[in-house]
């Protein structure tokens, strides 16, 4: 039997759930209830700054807990290893801005960071923290908008279950449970973000199954601009995703929990694509 990357974020979906598994859902749903309406600064760990940000239990009821290795750490793991000094970061499908913020004390005062976050109610969160950044962080620029394969507009449901599991309606196979409310949304492309952003050196993607809609707009940065991605790939567009890097000369690999980079065949929910003339190049 395959086993599961070490450090691959706690599954969202599980036909078979037992006992303790409902138990803590339901422990969940009320902590959220409870603590939902609130919101409160969360320090950031000193190897990136210490900087307050600002959360909610509404995004993610695991923020409740100390520091954050259980909502995040895999984007601590990911800032800490391939971000450098003044490079230029995107974060798509940014919510809170855990990774921007992070990335922005790696990239230090010389680097960017532009963080796409498709809910107004958290691209806001995003812009109160900025305000507050103490120095030493590059500057984060947040935008209110969803990344597709086109500019229109689209729905976004967002989820009872966790703010951080909004996706496009567009976009089938997610099922987050009851939803709370529909917004819509503008989309645009990374073709487009290319043309105001620049160049990004690397590129974080979380954006719920629509990896695909993204990829597909994003043809210039894959054939011209070449950075490096980390991205979250549902399992129905696993192999079509795996298709679509490797078309463009991309390396598959996923970092251990000790940080040993792993070659893949294929895309994994966390999946490192680097351009193969880079793969010579450690990230540290």
């Amino acid at each position: 039997m395959k086993q599961q990357p070490v450090n691959d974020r706690i599954q969202r979906k599980s036909p078979q759930w037992g006992v303790s598994q409902r138990w803590a859902v339901g422990i969940a749903q009320v902590l959220r209830g409870l603590t939902g309406g609130f919101t409160f600064r969360k320090t950031l760990p000193r190897e990136f700054g210490g900087a307050k940000i600002i959360v909610t239990s509404r995004s993610d009821i695991r923020l409740l807990a100390p520091g954050f290795t259980s909502s995040a750490g895999d984007l601590l793991q990911i800032a800490r290893l391939c971000i450098r000094s003044g490079d230029c970061v995107w974060d798509l499908g940014s919510n809170l801005g855990i990774f921007a913020f992070c990335a922005a004390w790696k990239a230090g005062p010389n680097g960017k960071v532009f963080s796409l976050e498709a809910d107004p109610f958290y691209a806001e969160f995003q812009h109160r923290t900025v305000k507050t950044l103490p120095e030493g962080y590059a500057p984060v620029v947040p935008l209110c908008a969803a990344v597709a394969d086109k500019m229109t507009i689209l729905d976004l449901a967002v989820p009872k279950r966790g703010h951080s599991r909004s996706y496009l309606k567009t976009v089938a196979g997610n099922d987050p449970g009851e939803t709370e409310t529909i917004k819509q949304v503008v989309s645009v492309t990374c073709d487009f973000l290319v043309e105001h952003w620049g160049r990004p050196d690397f590129v974080k993607v979380d954006i719920e199954g629509a990896e695909l809609l993204f990829l597909s707009g994003a043809r210039k940065l894959l054939e011209t601009m070449r950075p490096t991605f980390y991205i979250e790939v549902s399992e129905r567009n696993r192999d079509d995703a795996t298709k679509i890097l490797r078309s463009q000369d991309y390396v598959l690999s996923r970092f251990s929990l000790s940080g040993e980079e792993i070659p893949l065949r294929g895309c994994e929910f966390n999946t490192v694509a680097k351009p193969a003339e880079k793969q010579g190049l450690n990230f540290l």
